[in-house]
């Protein structure tokens, strides 16, 4: 018989209904027991080679299914694993996110303000690159310069508003605006860059 698999299969379907039991005990559920049986099937078809005792039958194969349930709990495990961890991982980015959009909206509170002050085309490069995520390319591109020439304007009109931002918030500039005590967006802002 473990040469003939036509004889394999009809001698394990003649005992489907024990195997089925046996599964459906284990896992839970008979959709569960049925993907699991349906496996074991197959995977007894490709080991038939190694059946050496034809009346060892019934007990090789339970021995087959064993291992399948085993392999099934492991598989819902590392499933479950995995959800945990994705779960976690989104709420880290939530909350990564909400505690992004309070900081911009803080930080955005005095420095709206001191960027207006800026050369136009340093205002214009800082507010798409930095604050709106524009890569340097594009917007070097739609403002019809080379990239490596909004690069050094971008780091000019950085260092220009550090040295604004320093003037117009004080110490509360070197904690990156994170505990702003400057004063309220009204207050009059500082005076156009000369030239």
């Amino acid at each position: 018989m473990s040469t003939n698999p036509a004889a394999l299969v009809a001698a394990l379907n003649a005992q489907r209904g024990a195997f089925k039991a046996f599964l459906a005990a284990r896992v839970g559920n008979e959709a569960d027991a049925e993907d699991i049986l349906q496996n074991g099937l197959v995977k007894a078809l490709q080991h038939a080679g190694e059946l050496r005792d034809d009346d060892k039958l019934t007990a090789w194969f339970y021995q087959l299914l064993r291992h399948a349930v085993t392999d099934h709990y492991r598989a819902r495990g590392a499933a479950a694993r995995r959800d945990d961890a994705l779960g976690t991982l989104v709420t880290a980015l939530e909350q990564d996110v909400t505690t992004a959009r309070a900081f911009e909206a803080k930080l955005c509170s005095c420095l709206g303000g001191v960027v207006d002050t800026l050369k136009p085309a340093h205002a214009e490069l800082l507010r798409r690159v930095d604050l709106n995520g524009e890569s340097v390319q594009d917007v070097a591109r739609a403002l019809g310069l080379t990239p490596n020439n909004a690069s050094v304007t971008l780091h000019r009109a950085r260092k220009d508003l550090k040295a604004r931002l320093k003037a117009f918030c004080g110490n509360c500039a070197d904690s990156a605006c994170l505990d702003c005590d400057c004063a309220p967006p009204d207050a009059p802002p500082l005076p156009p860059p000369a030239g």
